[in-house]
């Protein structure tokens, strides 16, 4: 049997003190922050004051400090008191015209403008068509801007559906935008082996306006830029070969 010296005893009752030091501290003060919440609840209870669970926000203009509720605190709010102005908007879901918005997005992202996926969700949503999608309440209380919003949950889903399609059109596009830029890149690669390999391409006092000049004969349809990224790549190329390089189409 392992004997305990009186040393180790009061070693191991002292770190168990200890330990039990620690988690009575972590408790008070987690109890510090429930003391205050339980003060504050009774305070407005014996106040008869509305409690609400929201966190006041200052605007960005510095002048008007806001809070955002949720619908059922808005209405307890506003039953008790009663204030004298409430902003109210009732925004009706436009089917056609979230549709149009789509479509115009999808144009400036360079893609069909009426896919089958964007057609079916018109279809989906139609009986949806002028209802209430969103509701926006606001009032002022003691210098405090209060706002609640509220969505139908057919309005969110509608939402998410259209920018699923509009996040799949991105990411075509960007795979779409590589791909040329890939095949746009071999192509001046190829023009630029036909410039290097022609005789007048290092015939004389050259220069790249001389070199250019000749690349604009051989590659009449090209646009000044493509010329230019043209020209610089046989002349990388070039000295390449004349470093002893071997290059592959030369």
């Amino acid at each position: 049997m392992m004997r305990l010296t009186t040393a180790t005893g009061v070693r191991r009752i002292g770190q168990s003190q200890s330990y039990q030091t620690r988690g009575l501290e972590l408790n008070m003060a987690v109890n510090e922050a429930a003391r205050l919440g339980s003060a504050i609840k009774d305070a407005a209870l014996a106040s008869q004051s509305v409690l609400v669970e929201a966190t006041v926000q200052t605007r960005d203009d510095g002048y008007c400090p806001a809070v955002i509720l949720s619908s059922e605190d808005a209405l307890r709010v506003i039953s008790t008191h009663a204030p004298r102005i409430i902003y109210l908007v009732e925004r009706v879901f436009d089917l056609a015209g979230e549709i149009e918005a789509a479509r115009d997005e999808l144009d400036d992202i360079g893609v069909e403008r009426s896919p089958d996926h964007l057609k079916a969700t018109q279809r989906r949503f139609a009986a949806c068509d002028g209802q209430i999608g969103a509701t926006i309440a606001s009032f002022m209380i003691d210098g405090v801007l209060h706002t609640a919003v509220s969505t139908a949950s057919w309005h969110d889903e509608f939402g998410d559906a259209v920018e699923a399609i509009l996040e799949n059109a991105r990411e075509s596009a960007s795979a779409g935008q590589i791909s040329k830029n890939l095949e746009n890149a071999k192509a001046i690669e190829r023009m630029a082996f036909v410039l290097v390999k022609h005789p007048s391409f290092n015939h004389g006092r050259v220069s790249f306006d001389k070199r250019m000049a000749l690349a604009e004969i051989l590659f009449q349809d090209c646009d000044p830029h493509t010329l230019s990224e043209i020209t610089r790549r046989a002349e990388n190329l070039f000295w390449l070969e004349q470093s002893g390089v071997k290059l592959d189409g030369t």
